[in-house]
């Protein structure tokens, strides 16, 4: 197993902060590295270059043109982001680990399509994001409550479904799990569902507060639906996840904040609670 391609794909992310023209240079030597590592096959590269002409598609289009590229990027990112196109298959970085008695077990996975998607949602759709050290603490200050509210809701759930019980715990594990989900799987949800979705759905009403509360409503409900296949404890739990994700994205709009709460909730699952779920009686 070679982690070339998706150290590659973390440059790409970082390189977001750094100018657009970097990040989607590591990103075409991600794909080249990916397909010389087997994480990438097929048609692949077709899909993420089909992504990307969306997406710039639609940050250069106005009025029913832009509804038209939006819907289009939209269920394209959805086939995705569900593996619904071929030639993505998931690199393991450890498999069917136990992390506590009576937890299921607990493979780390990665894999391109949902993070290429939230790079090109950052690189054309969504240029707003913190330009300095001094901002993205203002930003962090400015979410902090609502991190602190959203885990502590979060976890009270699925502690009352049965679905995790306190666990405390530590493992070297935990930097692996921590770098790839802070900058793939955080990354990816929330430029789609909190910088895409939400601020798409938030720009259609002229009742600007009312068309935020519905935005964060209907993305929330979208983002525990797709969270199903975990079950449904774990899809409810996504769902009241997702309303703190975007009160935390409508405070700031930047995508760090929501991403800082996400991140921060997913931590206190992992080091506090049962992690992944407890396992089937």
């Amino acid at each position: 197993m070679t982690l070339l391609p998706f150290f590659l794909l973390l440059v790409a992310v970082l390189g977001l902060w750094v100018h657009r023209n970097f990040s989607l240079a590591a990103l075409a030597l991600a794909v080249i590295a990916g397909y010389f590592t087997g994480a990438l096959a097929d048609t692949a590269a077709l899909w993420i270059g089909a992504a990307g002409v969306m997406a710039w598609l639609h940050a250069t289009r106005r009025g029913l043109q832009r509804v038209a590229t939006g819907l289009a990027f939209f269920l394209f990112a959805v086939a995705l982001g569900l593996l619904l196109l071929p030639g993505f298959p998931r690199t393991v970085v450890f498999e069917s680990v136990v992390l506590s008695p009576g937890a299921m077990p607990y493979t780390l996975g990665l894999g391109f399509a949902k993070v290429v998607t939230g790079i090109f949602i950052l690189a054309f759709m969504h240029p707003g994001r913190v330009r300095s050290w001094g901002e993205l603490g203002q930003v962090l200050a400015r979410v902090a409550p609502v991190f602190i509210a959203t885990a502590a809701l979060v976890m009270v759930l699925t502690l009352a479904l049965g679905y995790v019980r306190w666990d405390a715990k530590w493992t070297p594990l935990f930097f692996a799990w921590a770098l790839a989900n802070l900058f793939f799987t955080c990354l990816a949800e929330e430029a789609f569902f909190r910088g895409f979705v939400q601020r798409e759905l938030t720009q259609l009403g002229r009742n600007r507060r009312l068309s935020a509360a519905l935005a964060i409503a209907v993305t929330s409900v979208f983002f525990g639906l797709v969270h199903l296949g975990g079950g449904w404890k774990y899809a409810l739990a996504a769902t009241l996840a997702g309303v703190g994700y975007g009160i935390a994205y409508h405070r700031t709009q930047r995508i760090e904040g929501s991403m800082a709460v996400h991140f921060g909730v997913n931590a206190t699952h992992f080091l506090l609670f049962t992690y992944p779920a407890l396992a089937p009686a």
